[in-house]
């Protein structure tokens, strides 16, 4: 028999980092890392990527937008309570034009590194 296993949230190891967001993991597998993520009030991260990875939301707290599309021209805003899918290789920056923290649980499924940064979009 399996046991259920239990992660506080003393037992979440710092995940990698891209500038202006604080990823925490709480499961990792070949195929699956579930992640809680944090932005301070008024953060714009660095540009970057999750590779070949499918990126699935839900915002515990706060409200967030992504900046993304070619020269990083279109954006998309979500409130608390609402899912998100990011497909994998989407250049995208993650803002919080708020000021209050926000908190997001990820779910990062797919294999390669959870993070590439990069210097921006493409312009096209």
């Amino acid at each position: 028999m399996t046991a259920i296993e239990v992660v506080t949230p003393d037992g979440l190891e710092t995940g990698e980092a891209t500038p202006g967001l604080d990823r925490k993991v709480a499961f990792r597998t070949d195929n699956n890392i579930v992640v809680k993520a944090r932005a301070a009030a008024g953060t714009r991260s660095g540009w970057h990527h999750h590779g070949d990875r499918h990126v699935y939301g839900y915002l515990l707290e706060g409200e967030g937008v992504f900046d993304y599309g070619p020269g990083g021209s279109e954006r998309v805003t979500l409130d608390e309570g609402d899912f998100m899918h990011i497909p994998p290789g989407t250049v995208h920056r993650d803002v919080n034009p708020t000021d209050e923290e926000h908190v997001w649980l990820l779910n990062f499924v797919g294999t390669g590194p959870l993070v590439e940064n990069v210097d921006g979009p493409d312009p096209e």
